[in-house]
């Protein structure tokens, strides 16, 4: 059992002031002046509104965080996110679209039928984009996992006043919020349909695609859901050079329970239920043509959010992530938990598992029965032909120490054989993430870095100018201290995982953690 922090439970407390203009952070160290850019970070910042309170740590409120870099000297901004969720919570003084654990009240504007309607059908769906970035062309847009998008300035975070609607183009409700953008600039995200069936569908963006970039983007595939009215749960997907890669897995949507939701008054996360005798399936889709393999892979059950990489090697298809044994790990989000523990006061979170799915792809109807189909001398991941007809795999643990919210070198090495994977993990086993490590795929290596009472974000490499070795470069991350809830920037040598320098704000500015980000460099 990890030691308690004291001074954990405000780590979760609202963030109420934003800092419009830049406010100068004081360096200890050195940030390398070749880092000269902006990083951008996206999270929760207000779990009160009025007498009203969130009820879970995906709810709150956006708030945008940006750090300028720029010869060696750092500044830090925060504005919330103009969403409708917020401007309608701060008009009202109470939550009035309902999150992802939390129940809305009924926007009072509405007109009778709208807010007898609202009771009954899940017409209140937030556009908090509280998680994540989508990069398409030179436009940044923030991302949740509804279907709505908003486009903020990377110079001062203002918001734009349309927020962009994929159900409008689409009929999705619900996207990734890990897109993939490919080398030829286009963007690649996906996003779910449950009207007529449920289907996953891989939606294609391409760059310059104007104010709306729904207009000019396509759906380049459709998978149907093995359980048509129990579509699986997701948060990323993979990529390769000739492949997609979707991994159906053991977290489902009820959507029947979804749709009467609102009538039961039960929140979204209601709807989720987790299958310990459902397999997961991997579903390929030929990047070139759009059609879906029909070779079947399946893997027991599990739940994971954060695909690291994916890649093509001999044959073969290399999937590694960031995996859990069940699908708890979402309910330990709950603010009441975090804030209070349990009954006892206790906290214990699980640790996920760095594994490697192998995916042999020249399968046919001489592949013989019961025997591994993995050639590669480089795993121990097997993956062989069940009586059924499907490729039953079994993972490889890529390291005795699990990580999240990973990162890798992804200019250099998304979509092709890599070898050092970050992220955040908790030392010892069983608490909340308070640690980075870096991970070496080939020797099963690590390396920590902790402080007492600091937590940090999601990890992000950034390329050194003129970089050969896959790890030359450095980490960052937003640490935030919970004795006094302020923040720093973290630089690390992505080599040896070290200190270079760090970027502190000053202790009357609170910041609370993030989930992801994005990073410009400027020229």
């Amino acid at each position: 059992m990890a030691k308690k922090d004291p001074h954990f439970a405000r780590l979760f407390e609202s963030t109420l002031e934003e800092h419009i203009e830049p406010v100068a952070t004081k360096i200890t160290g050195n940030i390398p002046e070749w880092i000269n850019g902006t990083m951008i970070r996206n999270g929760p910042g207000l779990f009160d509104v009025g007498e009203d309170s969130y009820k879970h740590w995906f709810d709150g409120l956006s708030l945008l965080h940006r750090f300028s870099i720029e010869n060696g000297q750092v500044t830090y901004q925060s504005r919330f996110l103009r969403s409708e969720a917020y401007e309608k919570a701060m008009k009202y003084k109470r939550i009035v679209m309902s999150e992802f654990g939390t129940l809305g009240i009924p926007d009072p504007c509405k007109n009778i039928f709208e807010r007898f309607a609202s009771h009954f059908l899940p017409l209140n769906i937030t556009d908090n984009d509280v998680i994540n970035f989508m990069k398409i062309g030179d436009d940044l847009y923030t991302l949740t996992e509804t279907q709505y998008m908003r486009k903020i300035s990377t110079e001062d975070l203002t918001s734009s006043e349309n927020r962009v609607d994929l159900f409008r183009t689409f009929a999705v409700l619900t996207q990734s919020s890990h897109p993939h953008k490919d080398v030829d600039g286009c963007t690649y995200n996906m996003a779910s349909s449950y009207l007529l069936g449920c289907y996953y569908n891989i939606v294609k963006f391409t760059p310059n695609s104007g104010p709306d970039p729904t207009k000019a983007a396509e759906i380049i595939c459709s998978i149907p859901a093995t359980r048509w009215t129990k579509p699986s749960y997701y948060h990323s997907f993979g990529m390769t050079k000739n492949y997609f890669i979707f991994l159906e897995q053991s977290l489902y949507i009820d959507v029947p329970r979804l749709a009467m939701s609102t009538m039961r008054r039960k929140t979204v996360s209601s709807a989720l239920f987790f299958d310990k005798n459902e397999p997961v399936r991997f579903h390929l889709v030929n990047r070139e043509d759009g059609s879906i393999d029909k070779t079947q892979y399946v893997s027991d059950a599990m739940f994971g959010m954060h695909v690291i990489n994916c890649y093509e090697d001999d044959g073969h298809i290399i999937f590694d992530m960031c995996c859990y044994e069940d699908g708890n790990l979402i309910s330990k989000f709950y603010l009441d938990y975090l804030r209070n523990g349990d009954a006892q006061g206790k906290t214990e979170f699980p640790s996920p598992q760095l594994r490697r799915y192998v995916l042999p792809l020249n399968v046919g109807k001489w592949t013989p029965q019961g025997t591994n189909l993995v050639t590669l001398t480089c795993s121990t991941a097997t993956a062989k032909l069940q009586k059924d007809g499907q490729i039953y795999l079994v993972p490889e643990c890529m390291s005795e120490l699990g990580i999240d919210m990973p990162c890798i070198n992804y200019e250099k090495n998304n979509a092709r054989p890599y070898r050092y994977a970050y992220g955040t993990t908790n030392v010892p086993k069983g608490g909340f993430v308070d640690a980075m490590a870096k991970i070496d795929l080939h020797t099963k290596e690590y390396r920590i870095w902790q402080e007492p009472n600091c937590y940090p974000s999601e990890p992000m490499f950034l390329p050194a100018p003129g970089s050969v070795e896959e790890d030359d470069g450095v980490v960052m991350s937003c640490i935030v201290n919970s004795q006094h809830r302020s923040a720093f920037l973290l630089v690390l040598d992505a080599k040896t995982f070290q200190e270079v320098g760090r970027a502190q704000l000053p202790n009357n500015i609170e910041c609370g953690l993030t989930f992801h980000g994005h990073f410009d460099q400027r020229s």
